[in-house]
């Protein structure tokens, strides 16, 4: 009977693992006492960061770096963000577009989100060249500047060891490192 509860929850235990084959997404480097290692996260104990040495997880290639030894550690979110990015850019070329040429259309002296992307499609399909030109070049720049925001916003956490009790100081802020990674 003291078998069965173990045997009931084991499913849910299994969900929090990363399968063979699967992508991690935590780029990590951590610097120790005496080298820089990078790898991929894999998960923490309470003496040591496992860490994949390939993007793809297989249990093979992992490795362990106790906690005493280590000074700083930097990991970086490297989840699927491209939707992001481009929603970004397509955001930054509206309202760059929209503001080259000032219309307000309903004339309450606000304008909307809605009167930016209908100057833009009206400046971007115009038939005075002059506009046209405007428009697209200011919309490329605003479109160009939300890529690069995009692409260079990305979720990063650093930890700073102390160069005494590295392993107390571990078990104080281990739940930051799990909160960040999603655990």
């Amino acid at each position: 009977m003291k078998f069965l509860l173990p045997i009931l929850f084991s499913p849910l235990f299994c969900w929090a693992q990363y399968q063979p084959d699967d992508k991690l997404p935590f780029k990590t480097s951590i610097i120790t006492d005496s080298a820089v290692v990078t790898g991929y996260y894999l998960y923490d104990a309470d003496s040591a960061i496992i860490l994949s040495t390939k993007k793809r997880y297989s249990g093979g290639n992992t490795i362990s770096i106790p906690v005493n030894m280590i000074k700083e550690v930097q990991i970086k979110n490297r989840k699927e963000r491209w939707g992001g990015v481009a929603a970004l850019s397509v955001l930054g070329f509206v309202v760059a577009a929209g503001l080259s040429h000032h219309s307000d259309i309903d004339n309450d002296g606000k304008t909307s989100f809605f009167e930016l992307l209908f100057t833009a499609i009206q400046g971007s399909t115009s038939g005075n060249k002059q506009r046209r030109k405007i428009a697209l070049i200011a919309g490329a720049s605003g479109g160009g500047a939300g890529l690069v925001i995009g692409i260079l916003a990305s979720k990063k956490f650093s930890l700073v060891f102390p160069t005494t009790n590295r392993r107390n100081f571990y078990m104080e802020k281990k739940w930051t490192v799990r909160k960040f990674v999603d655990f």
